[in-house]
């Protein structure tokens, strides 16, 4: 996606990529995205927050399935993205994915945008989710690689992005 920003319009942009991530398989529980969290304090008079993500997703541990049932939460409390209480924002709870019997399984590169009205304060924002059922469960941030010889690796890490829209 691409953007002319007007500084009078789109306020307090943050880009955010945690090149430490690691990959994790999602199971049927609520978890958080790794790589997907960011702290964010829209600027006054703002009327929307915009955040975007952009991750790769795949089939493992269940080879032809993929059902991930992804949120966008916020908190208030946490002093961390994994701990503290989470509120699922209304709206933004979905249901992707591909049931494939063919050998290359399912690979997914997914963008995430979310359009969410604005609030006064500090809130921590993060994308979490949980698979569809136990044989659908699946891993953010996997690829496959020549190197090492297993062939797999850690995929791209995610990109996320937040900003103001001024009213």
């Amino acid at each position: 996606m691409s953007y002319l920003i007007d500084s009078k319009k789109i306020q307090n942009f943050i880009h955010n990529v945690d090149t430490s991530f690691i990959k994790e398989s999602i199971s049927t529980t609520i978890e958080y995205y790794p790589g997907t969290g960011v702290t964010y304090t829209p600027p006054a008079g703002s009327s929307k927050v915009i955040y975007e993500c952009n991750l790769q997703l795949s089939w493992p541990p269940d080879g032809t399935n993929s059902y991930p049932c992804t949120r966008l939460q916020y908190s208030t409390n946490s002093t961390s993205y994994t701990n503290g209480t989470w509120t699922t924002i209304s709206g933004t709870q979905m249901m992707e994915g591909e049931n494939s019997t063919i050998n290359d399984y399912d690979w997914h590169m997914c963008s995430f945008v979310f359009i969410i009205d604005s609030w006064s304060g500090e809130r921590k924002i993060r994308l979490s989710g949980r698979a569809y059922d136990s044989s659908s469960e699946y891993q953010i941030g996997r690829s496959f690689n020549t190197i090492p010889s297993s062939g797999e690796g850690n995929g791209s890490c995610p990109h996320v992005s937040i900003y103001s829209v001024m009213s």
